[in-house]
């Protein structure tokens, strides 16, 4: 899992699966007889806050990755699930991917939350499923991960 891993995240996002357990992550791998893929999430209170989703790169838009995520959400209906994406910038030259990232949470069924996170020089946008985001809850997983993880995770803000 680690080789996908190295594949799917961007380097500048990218932490060891190991320094994710030990910071509390869980990791749930994803298999089809053999690892192609992973998610990796954070539980706080009633939050589940979806760090990662990775599959591998020659199996991507196979559906893998939706079907993997609605088994979370359907084992987790009682939570209030989170997702940060890069949120999508006309400057970036990764836009098309950003958009495309996006729209991929948009039709698992995320809804935009109208927040925001600046981390890592990188602007994110955060969704929920479901439409009751809870954002002073949110800010609090913010403040417990920035105990646990090394760098900080800012706090949620709305554009102006």
């Amino acid at each position: 899992m680690e080789s996908i891993n190295s594949e799917a995240i961007p380097e500048c996002e990218r932490n060891t699966l190991r320094d994710l357990i030990n910071t509390g992550a869980t990791v749930i791998g994803i298999y089809i007889e053999q690892p192609v893929g992973f998610l990796v999430v954070r539980e706080y209170i009633s939050v589940l806050y979806l760090a990662y989703l990775a599959v591998k790169s020659d199996l991507r838009s196979r559906g893998i990755g939706g079907m993997a995520l609605r088994k979370l959400i359907s084992e987790y209906q009682d939570h209030m699930i989170v997702v940060e994406y890069v949120a999508p910038n006309t400057c970036s030259p990764q836009n098309d991917m950003n958009i495309r990232r996006k729209g991929f949470y948009l039709r698992i069924g995320f809804l935009e939350t109208g927040y925001f996170t600046f981390y890592d020089d990188t602007g994110f946008e955060i969704a929920c499923m479901g439409s009751d985001f809870d954002v002073e809850l949110f800010g609090e997983f913010t403040e417990y991960l920035s105990n646990m993880v090394s760098d900080h995770i800012p706090r949620p803000y709305r554009r102006k």
